[in-house]
């Protein structure tokens, strides 16, 4: 039986909201701080900004995060594929199974219908990759799933499916996703082109009663799995994940064959809005000295240096201990919180062949360890923030509205998550700066509060 964590959830936001604590203080007399607008003068007067609360962060695994269609096809139909060695993360790699759809039901393919060839097409999103260039050769496997493959059924990134033999020859490709290609003679968008095996095509064209709907076809069928996990050969810091449109025309698959009649024909099966989940493997061995204890069962009281990295990688857990001690001077209003976070930029973590994921997010834990959607998303993606600036290296989130409902008990102080934002189809990582005071990159929870009466 799979170990099914529980859903996550969230929402569809997340711009920056750039500031400083200069910036924070100077707002204080306007309506963007919550509430000062219309204090009494007298209740102005207990306005204080304290940028010292004690923050205790911790690297921690993620775990298994649900990667199926019921949870991603909302946001896109893409997905990742590639490997590549992290010298601070280890080994990544990104694979998917996948379901097919037949283009057109009951077929004719002719009389003594011969294959030629069979051709994957994986189109290149936005000639975007994460990792390294120039581009070095992977090893790409195309296999057919013979396990069952149930529709609509939550699939987590470590699940797998029981698949047959390699059907691309452990096919060797440099990646190219800026060039455009000539496919038929007509100039398509950049794509990985993957020769699959003809016996796989033959088949197809010897059984057409396969072809008459979409329940026949997948128990004739079940989908493919695409990987790379078996790339060898690269050296550290070597490696990329690309992210393909399978939503895109141009995607699908095809086989091309002949009758006695014809010379020329296909047959093509398509991946848009089917079944599929991804598949995420991490090897954390020989990984950076400073991340190594971190993941062990006993990690120490405070990380100064926290590391995030999505596809089910590590997050970081962000606790406040100290938090409800306020309470003990009265009743506070809570006028405006930002949570700075700052990216590690020293020597040892370079921001170059990994550069850090353009938006972070965090979510609040509940008391069995699910999450939840910070209250403050409801105000939009403006004020929540939580890009990248390129600028300061900060992330910056306003959770004004989660710190006020924690002290009035509404939520509990279970503390934070903080990791990638859709991270099932955002490889980029990055290495910042924990709660310990004396870290050049310390992470600050900046509150401007009011002491009530």
């Amino acid at each position: 039986m799979k170990n099914l964590p529980l859903r996550k959830v969230g929402a569809n936001f997340f711009l920056i909201l750039s500031g400083c604590v200069a910036a924070l203080l100077s707002s204080c007399n306007n309506a963007s701080v919550i509430g000062l607008n219309v204090q009494p003068n007298n209740i102005r007067l207990n306005v204080n900004f304290i940028d010292t609360t004690t923050l205790i962060t911790k690297t921690v695994l993620t775990g298994p995060i649900e990667t199926d269609q019921l949870v991603t096809q909302s946001i896109t139909s893409d997905a990742l594929i590639g490997t590549y060695w992290d010298p601070v993360f280890g080994k990544t790699s990104a694979s998917f199974y996948t379901q097919l759809r037949v283009n057109a039901y009951n077929p004719s393919f002719g009389t003594n219908p011969i294959v030629d060839s069979v051709i994957l097409y994986l189109v290149y999103y936005d000639s975007s990759y994460y990792g390294q260039t120039p581009f070095v050769p992977q090893n790409i496997n195309v296999s057919v799933i013979t396990g069952s493959f149930a529709n609509a059924t939550p699939y987590y990134s470590n699940d797998s499916l029981s698949v047959g033999a390699d059907l691309a020859n452990s096919f060797s490709f440099i990646p190219n996703p800026f060039d455009s290609v000539t496919i038929n003679g007509a100039v398509s968008a950049p794509q990985l082109i993957i020769h699959l095996a003809p016996s796989f095509g033959q088949e197809i064209l010897n059984n057409p009663d396969n072809l008459t709907d979409s329940a026949t076809f997948q128990n004739f069928l079940q989908g493919l799995y695409i990987t790379t996990q078996n790339t060898t050969g690269l050296n550290v810091g070597q490696g990329n994940i690309f992210r393909f449109q399978m939503g895109n025309a141009g995607t699908n698959l095809i086989v091309y064959y002949h009758n006695n009649i014809a010379s020329s024909l296909s047959f093509g099966f398509t991946f848009n809005s089917v079944s599929r989940f991804s598949n995420f493997k991490h090897n954390y061995s020989g990984i950076d000295p400073t991340l190594a204890p971190q993941l062990g069962n006993t990690p120490p009281v405070q990380d100064d240096i926290v590391f995030i990295q999505p596809m089910a990688g590590t997050r970081v857990k962000i606790q406040m201990p100290y938090l409800m001690n306020w309470l003990s001077q009265g009743k506070i209003g809570i006028n405006q919180a930002q949570l700075v976070i700052t990216a590690n930029t020293s020597p040892l973590y370079p921001l170059t062949t990994f550069v850090e994921p353009p938006t972070l997010v965090v979510y609040g834990i509940n008391d069995d360890g699910t999450i939840y959607s910070l209250p403050d998303v409801g105000e939009g993606a403006t004020y929540f923030g939580g890009t990248y600036n390129t600028t300061t290296y900060q992330y910056t989130f306003n959770i004004a509205r989660y710190i006020q409902q924690v002290l009035d008990g509404t939520l509990h102080n279970n503390g934070l998550y903080l990791t990638v934002l859709y991270e099932f189809i955002n490889p980029g990582r990055v290495v910042i700066g924990g709660g310990g005071t004396g870290n050049p990159y310390q992470m600050k929870l900046n509150i401007v509060r009011t002491k009530l009466p």
